[in-house]
């Protein structure tokens, strides 16, 4: 699972929020995609992609998109492409949401108990973020489509939670996955109060150094799970 390709990753990302960090937005065309990129590598040099990995690969490759589209700087010329960012990256959700319930886990009540406890944040957070958006003439057409998506990554999130209750997940791969996943909905979660509500104080770095965690997570969780931990090249 680690090996230079990892090492490239945290190296880019260190990079990239310095260029958040500086306003470098020029930068970031090549910085900001550049990690997924390294974050594909990484995942098929180690072997990622047998069996229900293709569904993390899948995620991946769709989490580039949704970050070529969410560019600041292509965002100012083509505000249109937000909703290429969030179709993209809801399909990510649905390709982890794929992977993470293979093979389908048994109900149970941890489980029910896990996925109330997602519904109820989901519904105190989402909720407040479709009352702004209702709020808004301009926004309005955008609460469909955030609802879908805030309905996705709560399942998302609470699949990556199951695995803490599953037998077939290592407890390391588990705790990994399940950090990856509640980092994801924070950093989703800032970036749209960040962008339909009141604008956060950092929030583009709080956004960029969460998702990243939340990528690596997710991938290192899933790879501690089936792959040696160690690969050299």
């Amino acid at each position: 699972m680690i090996n230079l390709w990892f090492f490239l990753v945290l190296i880019i990302a260190l990079v990239d929020w310095y260029a958040v960090f500086r306003d470098l937005y020029r930068l970031r065309y090549l910085t900001k995609p550049l990690v997924l990129i390294l974050l594909i590598v990484w995942f098929s040099r180690a072997g990622g992609w047998q069996g229900s990995g293709m569904y993390f690969g899948v995620a991946l490759i769709f989490s580039l998109f949704g970050d070529i589209f969410l560019l600041k700087g292509l965002l100012k010329a083509r505000p249109g492409f937000f909703m290429w960012g969030l179709v993209s990256f809801l399909i990510a959700q649905i390709a982890y949401v794929l992977g993470f319930n293979q093979p389908r886990p048994l109900l149970s009540l941890p489980t029910l108990g896990i996925v109330i406890a997602v519904c109820l944040v989901s519904f105190f957070n989402g909720g407040r973020l479709i009352q702004i958006l209702k709020a808004k003439p301009d926004r309005k057409s955008m609460v469909l489509p955030v609802t879908i998506y805030i309905s996705a990554i709560s399942l998302m999130l609470a699949s990556a939670l199951n695995t803490l209750l599953r037998g077939d997940w290592l407890p390391p791969a588990a705790l990994l996955s399940a950090f990856g996943a509640t980092l994801f909905y924070i950093s989703d979660s800032i970036l749209a109060h960040d962008e339909f509500g009141q604008p956060i104080r950092s929030g583009e770095m709080l956004v960029t150094v969460t998702y990243h965690l939340a990528q690596v997570g997710l991938i290192a969780g899933f790879l501690f799970h089936g792959v040696p931990l160690w690969i050299p090249y």
